[in-house]
């Protein structure tokens, strides 16, 4: 299978046009107010919030809220205006509680998490969390409407107060005498990259938020020169960047937020370098700025070839029906889908699925019976989630542990109370002890 064919069969898939939609909003966001928050040296404030934002849902996560989201968000908000205000008024200066806060509330997040915490793989949501490998690919839809409100807002409020922005970015003493309330802008911003940075969550994880600000204004500064050419270009550049390295990511089977991070670093280093030309053969921005446009496309444009996991696999496969043939794609799409099969299997229900993935046998400690799971992980082997097969009559079950291949028609069912999804008179295709 060649590349645009993996492409069209990613992009068939809901949760990675959710994905694609929300990760192209958040990189605009973060680049608009990245340019102002690095000329006044406010860069770490992403990396202190961020921190906290992961405390906030770590509670959330053991309260076990609906919508998470809408209590990390006003928390953050508080801390950042907190933040503003201890670095006016207290003793401690603004770098150290930046890095007080920070290491608290990462602390105590994984703290709470793992004492408090009901989930059966910890190491799992941790590091989804904090470094984004498969968390922007499990948006829900409230989740992603939420991201496009949130966004609208940041626009609108840079498109609103830009004079104001640009005065308090460069000169806030001028700003203050010209009438520009200082004070209020810059309670303003920090609320504005509070809400970024709970939206950025989502695309790179905590610990990578930082990458999306600094990154894109670094690089537009080695090209541009005033202040909203370097804006713009920041804001092109994150968005291509965002886009290129979360369908490298879906392709490649990669962690989403390292390789859009990886993505950016490549583009500063590439604007870095045309900086360097620009300054001494003294050649037109116009010109740098095509050639590093040019440069882009060829890189996206000569990717990874066919994967070999792929090959010729479905000839073999069409002679049995199959409604969703999940060994057709790469281990970070599979465990995201079975993931939304397990979160809403009532969608899926009627389907026949076929699916790979390592037997675990299980045993229910109340009727002491044997169920047969299949278990899925993403590519780093961070995530992993595993769903529940009956085989039909006569045939043997796998081993523990085994190497398995399965068809089954997906089910809805109810266990004490909860419904989740089962394979029903699953055939085992391939079983490799």
């Amino acid at each position: 299978m060649n590349i645009i064919k993996s492409l069209q069969l990613y992009l068939s898939y809901p949760f990675v046009q959710y994905a694609l939609v929300a990760g192209v909003l958040i990189a605009l966001c973060s680049s608009l107010l990245g340019v102002t928050l690095v000329l006044k040296r406010f860069s770490l404030i992403g990396d202190g919030l961020s921190h906290v934002a992961f405390g906030v849902l770590s509670i959330a996560t053991v309260l076990k809220l609906a919508a998470p989201m809408l209590f990390v968000l006003p928390v953050t908000i508080l801390c950042a205006v907190c933040l503003l205000c201890a670095s006016s008024h207290s003793r401690i200066r603004g770098d150290a509680s930046i890095a007080m806060l920070s290491v608290g509330s990462l602390a105590v997040g994984y703290m709470v998490v793992n004492v408090f915490g009901s989930s059966a793989n910890v190491s799992a949501d941790v590091c989804s969390t904090l470094f984004g490998s498969t968390s922007i690919l499990t948006l829900t839809p409230l989740d992603v409407w939420l991201c496009v409100a949130l966004s609208l807002i940041v626009v609108v409020f840079f498109i609103l107060f830009y004079g104001r922005i640009f005065a308090v970015t460069f000169d806030e003493t001028f700003a203050q005498a010209t009438g520009v309330n200082v004070g209020m802008c810059n309670l303003l911003l920090a609320v504005v990259v509070a809400v970024i940075i709970v939206l950025a969550m989502n695309l790179v994880g905590s610990l990578l938020i930082s990458a999306l600000i600094v990154f894109p204004a670094l690089a537009a500064m080695r090209i541009c020169r005033s202040f909203l050419g370097v804006t713009v270009f920041a804001a092109i550049l994150s968005v291509c960047c965002a886009l290129l390295g979360m369908l490298t990511a879906i392709v490649a089977g990669t962690p989403v937020g390292s390789t859009i991070v990886t993505t950016d670093i490549i583009a500063f280093l590439l604007c870095a370098t045309g900086g360097v030309v620009l300054q001494r053969f003294r050649i037109g921005r116009r010109s740098v700025i095509v050639m590093l446009c040019l440069c882009s496309l060829l890189a996206g444009g000569c990717g990874k070839k066919a994967q070999p996991q792929e090959k010729e696999t479905a000839s073999k496969q069409e002679e049995v029906q199959v409604d969703m043939d999940l060994t057709l794609v790469n281990p970070m799409m599979v465990y995201t889908q079975v993931f939304y099969m397990l979160q809403k299997p009532q969608d899926y229900a009627g389907q026949v699925i076929r699916m790979s993935g390592t037997c675990v046998v299980t045993k229910n400690r109340y009727t002491q019976e044997r169920h047969y799971n299949c278990n899925v992980s993403d590519s780093t082997g961070c995530c992993s989630t595993m769903i529940r097969f009956n085989l039909a009559d006569g045939i043997l079950p796998p081993r523990n542990g085994a190497m398995i291949t399965i068809r089954g028609r997906f089910e809805m069912t109810t266990d004490r109370d909860k419904n989740f999804g089962i394979l029903q008179d699953a055939a085992l295709e391939q079983y490799m002890p």
